[in-house]
């Protein structure tokens, strides 16, 4: 808090006398840090959204900040939000909303957009995680690829002539 109040040019009885602890300043950073981030990696218009501009704008913002970043992943942890888990709601909330516009417009496969966007959070952030943990800097590009990748074969509209659940088709000539 020393170093957050040296910073904000105000002392530290300041910050504690208006946001009262520790825990209730590293939740307004990060809620701060997360809407942020959703602003940036979600287009307003959905028409230019594409998994890649999704990824490389959520890898760009963490760039933006890298020590920010760690800072909450390290501190939630310690504070009982794992990864920022209560934070990423706000992310998760603005993909859902996307999905189920795209959805709607037939450009999507049709599913539980809570899930789906749970689960492309996911991706982004552990594709993020992994390539920062590599301490491969040149790999970053293959990273950002991957998780395109991943998230396009969720996305993907189900093809017509996919067996039905059980696997059992019904060609002519076969018993049902």
């Amino acid at each position: 808090t020393q170093q957050i109040a040296r910073l904000a040019g105000v002392s530290e009885g300041i910050l504690f006398h208006h946001f009262g602890s520790k825990k209730a300043l590293f939740e307004a950073i990060a809620e701060d840090f997360v809407r942020a981030g959703a602003q940036a990696a979600i287009p307003p218009d959905a028409a230019h959204l594409t998994e890649e501009v999704v990824v490389r704008a959520a890898f760009d913002f963490a760039d933006s900040n890298p020590a920010l970043y760690r800072m909450l992943a390290r501190v939630g942890a310690t504070l009982g939000e794992p990864d920022m888990t209560a934070r990423s709601e706000i992310i998760v909330d603005a993909i859902r909303k996307n999905l189920q516009d795209s959805m709607t417009r037939g450009m999507i496969r049709r599913g539980d957009p809570r899930i789906m966007a749970q689960l492309q959070f996911a991706v982004v952030d552990a594709a993020y995680k992994a390539w920062l943990s590599s301490g491969d800097d040149a790999r970053r590009e293959d990273y950002i690829r991957e998780a395109v990748s991943c998230m396009k074969a969720m996305l993907a509209p189900e093809k017509q002539d996919r067996p039905p659940a059980g696997g059992k088709t019904n060609n002519p000539g076969e018993d049902s």
